[in-house]
């Protein structure tokens, strides 16, 4: 079922042209401007309009209440989801049938020379190269280059599986400067919140953000790039708190919906209030 899959999405020019329009709405969404979907595809906006037409009679594309507000369902989510899925084993496939190597990164935690055999594990989100007789060991592969204890080593030829139990996001969405910012955010619950989940990483974006772990006395690990960071961190089995202006909750959701999607992940989010009631 998987190779037919592959195969007319490859092979009909119209299929591919769907998964590409579904590709372009999900990285966009909501606001998704058709000429601009033409202009990188490749096609006339005429055409991309009758795709549109397609797609929403498929059940696969919603249009919202403004113009150019477009969105997958959540049935043209999991189609796409699954193509791109489908496309990712067949890549993999070839490039095992042409030998092309892929190199595991890791830090080493005892002397290791090139070519000989080492076990991985991971800790805290990050891949460790251990003894290949260590009974931790979860995947064991080739060493790429010599390394001592604390540097960084390439695996090639991995066995086994390495397993990345994928951590949560937890959203705490704070009032604007125009609704007050941190004076009317309801530290307390933020408090309760922090102690409840407890983060193994701590994210904020923007100066409201800024203002109330400050005023909480907690430290930021993550201060740029939140939205892509914090999924990263989550894919890596780390749970991960965010403050963030409300305006900017959409934005957090659209990324985790898009790595979850992109690589078969499951990151589970939450989004919390926070604002004085």
């Amino acid at each position: 079922m998987q190779k037919q899959t592959q195969d007319i999405l490859l092979r009909d020019k119209g299929e591919f042209t769907k998964f590409q329009i579904l590709l372009e709405v999900m990285r966009n969404q909501p606001h998704v401007k058709q000429k601009d979907i033409s202009d990188t595809i490749g096609i006339t906006i005429q055409a991309i309009s009758k795709y549109f037409k397609k797609l929403s009679k498929e059940g696969l594309l919603e249009a919202g209440s403004e113009r150019a507000d477009y969105r997958l369902t959540p049935k043209g989510i999991t189609k796409l989801r699954d193509e791109l899925n489908n496309l990712d084993t067949y890549v993999r496939t070839i490039k095992n049938e042409l030998k092309i190597d892929h190199a595991w990164i890791a830090i080493a935690t005892l002397p290791v020379k090139t070519g000989e055999p080492v076990g991985l594990i991971t800790k805290g989100g990050i891949f460790y190269a251990i003894s290949v007789n260590d009974p931790n060991v979860e995947a064991s592969g080739i060493a790429a280059n010599d390394a001592h204890p604390g540097e960084d080593i390439g695996l090639k030829d991995l066995k086994g599986k390495v397993k990345l139990k994928q951590g949560k996001i937890l959203i705490i969405k704070l009032p604007s400067i125009r609704k007050g910012g941190s004076r009317t955010a309801d530290m307390e619950k933020i408090r309760t919140l922090i102690k409840e989940f407890k983060p193994d990483r701590i994210g904020v974006m923007g100066a409201v953000g800024r203002a109330v772990i400050n005023k909480l006395n907690v430290k930021a690990d993550i201060e740029f790039g939140i939205s892509h960071s914090s999924v990263i961190a989550a894919s890596r089995g780390l749970n991960v708190l965010v403050l963030v202006v409300g305006r900017m909750v959409n934005k957090m959701i659209q990324e985790i919906d898009a790595q979850n999607m992109r690589f078969a992940n499951d990151i589970i989010y939450e989004v919390k209030d926070a604002k004085n009631t």
